[in-house]
């Protein structure tokens, strides 16, 4: 394969937790302010769900200590020779509607919202790849769970195309999948279900994103990744099977 750039071999990948659409880009960190917005959807996160599109804005800036990409803001603690430590804060935009659910044991379930997640993220980029670490930590008020990941990832140029082929696990505490996936004893009550507390998980992923110039200010960015459940999520009663699919399509200009 065709040796790769440092800067290159530093993609904007933004990873927005186990159950979220995977907000990631192969966009390449341009300096000046990229701004558009992202059309996606996630499908297989709940059982009997009407998984809704979503649409988002988006904006990326690396400046010399702060930075934004689509779904993260951060700040530059380390960075030299290929290895960034950084500060990050994201959303965890997994949530469950009981508007959106079809089925009548379901729909007495508490809702689950968003959360926000903050932590370290590091990155190292060489020629035969990027490694990226992140451990975060939900601080909304929904439990106060862990997330910790690993991901490998190796851009490749073909003409105006930069593939970013992505493989990695997401380990989640039990405290996180709790709150949304687990049931209580008073929504067992309600319900009829059983009531469930999950464990931890450990979930595999693999991605594909391709990016593309659309002229002199324009990018587009395509992302299809697929994550695999941990018996913890699979085993709910509120899941749906023992994976999830999303696709995401980013258009962005640089200004």
């Amino acid at each position: 394969m065709t040796s790769l750039s440092p800067a290159l071999l530093r993609p904007l990948l933004c990873t927005v937790a186990l159950s979220t659409p995977l907000l990631a880009t192969a966009q390449e960190q341009a300096p000046g302010v990229q701004a558009g917005i992202t059309f996606g959807a996630t499908t297989g996160a709940y059982a009997h769900y009407d998984d809704k599109p979503l649409v988002l804005p988006a904006l990326s800036w690396q400046g010399k200590r702060f930075f934004a990409s689509p779904g993260s803001l951060g700040m530059n603690l380390y960075k030299a020779d290929g290895l960034r430590l950084s500060a990050v804060a994201t959303p965890y935009t997994l949530r469950f509607k009981t508007d959106d659910v079809n089925d009548p044991q379901l729909r007495r379930l508490h809702s689950r919202q968003m959360s926000a997640m903050v932590g370290i993220n590091a990155d190292y980029s060489a020629d035969w790849g990027a490694v990226a670490a992140s451990v975060k930590r939900e601080v909304s008020g929904h439990g106060g769970g862990v997330e910790s990941s690993l991901h490998y990832s190796y851009p490749i140029q073909a003409g105006r195309f930069t593939w970013v082929p992505r493989v990695g696990v997401v380990h989640s505490s039990a405290r996180l999948l709790d709150y949304y996936y687990g049931i209580s004893d008073e929504e067992a009550l309600r319900s009829g279900l059983a009531a469930y507390k999950p464990g931890s998980a450990t979930s595999p992923s693999l991605q594909i994103a391709v990016s593309t110039p659309l002229g002199t200010k324009w990018r587009a960015t395509g992302v299809v990744a697929n994550q695999w459940f941990g018996d913890a999520v699979e085993d709910s009663p509120m899941a749906r099977r023992s994976s999830q699919t999303s696709a995401f399509i980013s258009l962005m200009r640089v200004f």
